[in-house]
């Protein structure tokens, strides 16, 4: 299937744009199967995947810079990968206009390297951070781009807090507090603090970031007092600048 796969790639790289079907495979690897919004693959930073990894043959001479692709380009390799049953794209579902086979995902990510990898997944984070807008008036689109955030964050694994903790971790916690759902965000940045923390380390910003967020959405699900307290202990935390002397406040709230 694999062998398959990578002939049905080939020849999807050799249409009409050339060169982009593996990179729009490679970024779709990392995203959700079950649906991936237009907005994300034609953002800003997907394009600008695309141009730098356009497969090599067609990217010109290797001097120039690679050439701009347009959102008009990722329309027609997303139409020219539907042809050859790589992704299902369905243009009338902008939210979940792209799906594809875990199988497929698999066969994609595999070959990389981890430098690819981290690469690859800070880009998919990017994209959604692009897309994601910052008035969520559209529930299901922010419904969609949360089950993005969470298939990225397993496929990623560690490539999210290398070198920091990526923005898109703090958007997809906003997200589900700003949705109503505040013990959901509770919990979400409860893990973040934590994951963090094991990462970057209990003083590094991201820690201190995530938890900041967490105190301040243990106040909006009814806990002002552990709130007030997780501040405290954040504000002196930054200005001691050190874990030594910091009362150990900010870790996952009982009851919630």
């Amino acid at each position: 299937m694999a062998a398959a796969w990578s002939l049905s790639v080939e020849r999807a790289d050799q249409l009409r744009p050339a060169g982009l079907a593996r990179p729009m495979l490679q970024l779709a690897s990392m995203l959700d199967p079950n649906g991936i919004p237009h907005a994300v693959l034609t953002s800003e930073p997907a394009l600008n995947h695309l141009a730098t990894h356009r497969t090599s043959q067609y990217c010109g001479s290797p001097t120039q810079e690679p050439p701009v692709v347009t959102a008009e380009e990722t329309t027609d390799v997303l139409h020219a990968l539907h042809r050859l049953s790589l992704i299902d794209h369905s243009p009338n579902e902008p939210h979940r206009a792209v799906r594809i086979h875990q199988l497929i995902q698999r066969t994609i990510r595999d070959p990389l390297t981890p430098d690819q990898y981290d690469q690859l997944a800070r880009t998919a984070a990017d994209a959604l951070v692009d897309a994601w807008p910052q008035v969520e008036r559209d529930t299901d689109l922010a419904r969609v781009l949360r089950a993005n955030t969470t298939a990225l964050t397993t496929f990623a694994k560690d490539s999210l807090h290398r070198p920091d903790t990526h923005t898109v971790l703090y958007r997809v916690g906003t997200s589900l507090g700003e949705a109503g759902q505040v013990n959901a965000a509770v919990d979400h940045f409860c893990h973040l603090t934590s994951t963090t923390a094991r990462h970057l380390g209990p003083d590094h910003p991201s820690t201190l970031a995530a938890r900041h967020n967490l105190a301040r959405w243990r106040g909006r699900a009814g806990d002002p007092a552990g709130a007030a307290a997780a501040h405290s202990a954040l504000l002196s935390a930054r200005m001691q600048g050190s874990s030594k002397h910091r009362p150990a406040v900010g870790m996952c709230p009982s009851g919630l």
